[in-house]
């Protein structure tokens, strides 16, 4: 099992996938990485914890809507439609990993 974590990129940078090798283009912000520091693409994150790459949409997508709402009392709708769907995601993600005793 690979143990995944979150880490906050300061710059950009070019890497490969510690898992497949495909190269890719970090740009600052959080990304994932393996516990020997490997970064990890959004397939191979998708993967082994779907949960943090929803979590890392979601950060995304909160961030563009930040950036476009600042100006306006409330931002655009398709915005907000975005804001949800990627919420929506995460939610989902976490649910599916989470057993239930019988």
């Amino acid at each position: 099992m690979v143990r995944l974590s979150i880490d906050l990129n300061s710059h950009a940078s070019g890497a490969c996938c510690g898992l497949c090798g495909r190269v890719i283009d970090s740009s600052a912000g959080p990304r994932l990485l393996m516990e020997n520091e490997s970064l990890v693409c959004r397939v191979c994150g998708t993967k082994h914890a779907p949960s943090l790459v929803a979590l890392l949409d979601l950060a995304r997508v909160a961030k563009r809507v930040g950036k476009l709402g600042r100006h306006t009392l409330v931002p655009p709708i398709n915005h907000l439609l975005d804001l949800a769907r990627a919420a929506e995601d995460y939610t989902f993600s976490i649910s599916r990993s989470v057993k239930h005793a019988a």
